[in-house]
């Protein structure tokens, strides 16, 4: 057999590949139906992520009073602990052994909590402020972001087991970013679609609370739909391949083990950069349409919801570009498209080379974001569909299927730096002097030019620069498509092997 790869050394030994009995419905493609109610549950998170991102930062400073480095610090905690969490629910979803396989049964579990503690973020008291609202955020968070992983990691994994086509695996990511498309913007549009006929509407404390448990409704609805239909696909998914071992002990030799998979570090490593730039930018949006550009409500709303459409033209454009380029190129091209897209507008901006007619400035903004969208759409699926063959990179190294904690991984490097990105954009909006009692200022309170222009820099411009560092870790990536085709290959010989001798054994 060729050679596959210089990282990949001796393979793991034939005795510690157990017989899988669903390797031939694997190899089956999925109906349009399967993928569509797989896709489901990605709502689950575009609804939580988008309301966390885009608005609950301006709900706790602008509504609720909380600065932004309180903000930001509420959000870091909550990341951080989550991510740390994260690793441990891997490794426990790979170990599980129920009549409901290893996935399911913590998608059921987690999806009333998750929705209970998202629905009570948007309902805080009016009575709380100071370190008693501070101390009460945090303890809801904890639970929200400890319960969506609970549910997503699971998720994730499965839709790592259902498939071992190299191609039917970004068509079924492709599925999961269009739902979550459809939930950002059912998320966004709930929100925010009051704001045209009542533009006070943002800075309304009740109408946050009405948000909240509709949200949660509907986290409950799509949550319980993707539990309940992705049933039927238990026979198809591995497994639990336990390994004897105290659990301290068994998740540092896991994590040990990941971290030694080349096609994983790079992953890591690119989310890691990723997500810091992102965090900072995703979080200051609607402070920065608000009153940096100093948009219409009409345009605020386009500019955002032309954000979480443009996967619905993305996901064409992916599906024919990746029967002709490896998905890392994929990968790397749609960043840089984002980069620059993200970059040049506010430059324009500060520079007073941007008309202040609404109606040209609108257009220029929705475009780009348009073609920004699509660019990131485009590096996702090629990227979370690379995830998924270096999972099967990652058994063929060690021997075991591990999607939980590898998927743990990645999503801890999400967390950690969208963490970390939250906290800088608070202590940047402190730092620009940007007021945190602004909604009590009426809807167009006056800030200082060099607020103004500050907020232009850190929404725009500095995470574009930090984002496009994360095209250097990709470019240590080498699982192309042919030595995919080696590996499974190799994985599909051993399997035989082990089956073969079972059978020969007295």
């Amino acid at each position: 057999m060729a050679s596959i790869d210089e990282s990949i050394a001796v393979p793991a030994p034939i005795g510690m590949i157990v017989e899988d009995s669903g390797a031939d419905a694997r190899r089956a493609r999925l109906s349009v139906w399967s993928k569509t109610i797989y896709g489901t549950g990605e709502m689950v998170n575009g609804i939580a992520t988008t309301a966390l991102t885009y608005l609950a930062f301006f709900y706790l400073t602008a509504v609720c009073g909380l600065s932004g480095t309180q903000a930001g610090m509420i959000t870091f905690i909550a990341l951080l602990v989550d991510s740390i969490a994260d690793p441990l629910i891997g490794l426990i979803s790979d170990n599980t052994c129920s009549r409901f396989g290893r996935r399911h049964p913590y998608m059921f579990g987690s999806i009333v909590p998750l929705a209970l503690s998202f629905a009570l973020v948007f309902s805080i008291p009016a009575t709380l402020a100071g370190m008693s609202l501070f101390y009460y955020v945090v303890s809801l968070m904890l639970v929200l972001r400890v319960c969506l992983s609970l549910y997503y990691l699971p998720y994730l994994a499965i839709g790592a087991e259902i498939s071992d086509d190299y191609h039917e695996r970004s068509s079924i990511v492709g599925y999961r970013l269009l739902c979550s498309a459809i939930a950002a913007f059912a998320c966004l549009y709930l929100g925010l679609g009051g704001l045209s006929a009542n533009p006070a509407a943002m800075l309304q404390r009740s109408n946050y609370l009405h948000f909240g448990w509709m949200a949660a409704a509907g986290l409950i609805l799509v949550g319980f739909a993707a539990a309940f239909g992705t049933k039927r696909q238990i026979p198809r998914l591995h497994r639990a391949q336990q390994r004897s071992g105290r659990p301290l002990l068994q998740l540092i030799r896991e994590l040990r083990e990941i971290f030694h998979n080349s096609s994983f570090v790079s992953l890591f490593l690119t989310c890691l950069v990723f997500f810091v730039a992102q965090g900072t930018a995703a979080v200051l949006a609607l402070d920065a349409n608000q009153y940096f550009w100093n948009l219409p409500v009409s345009v605020n709303q386009a500019v955002l919801l032309t954000l979480v459409l443009a996967p619905v033209v993305g996901l064409p454009i992916a599906r024919l570009l990746q029967n002709h380029m490896e998905k890392r190129t994929l990968s790397i091209g749609g960043a840089l498209v984002f980069c620059v897209c993200q970059f040049y507008p506010p430059v324009l901006r500060i520079s007073s080379l941007l008309p202040d007619d609404f109606k040209y400035l609108g257009t220029l903004l929705v475009t780009n974001a348009a073609i920004s969208a699509v660019g990131l759409v485009v590096s996702a699926i090629a990227f979370q569909s690379m995830m998924a063959d270096a999972a099967d990179h990652h058994e063929y190294l060690f021997g075991v299927r591990r999607e939980g904690i590898f998927f743990s991984g990645v999503t801890f490097s999400v967390k950690s730096a969208s963490g970390l990105g939250s906290l800088i954009a608070g202590i940047a909006l402190d730092a620009i002097h940007f007021p945190a009692d602004i909604a009590s200022r009426g809807l167009h309170p006056h800030l200082p030019v060099a607020t103004v222009l500050g907020l232009g820099w850190i929404s725009g411009p500095l995470p574009a620069a930090i984002t496009a560092l994360c095209v250097l870790p990709l470019l240590i990536y080498s699982l192309d498509q042919e030595k995919y085709r080696l590996i499974k290959q190799a994985l599909n010989e051993r399997r035989k092997s082990a089956s073969s001798r079972r059978t020969d054994a007295p």
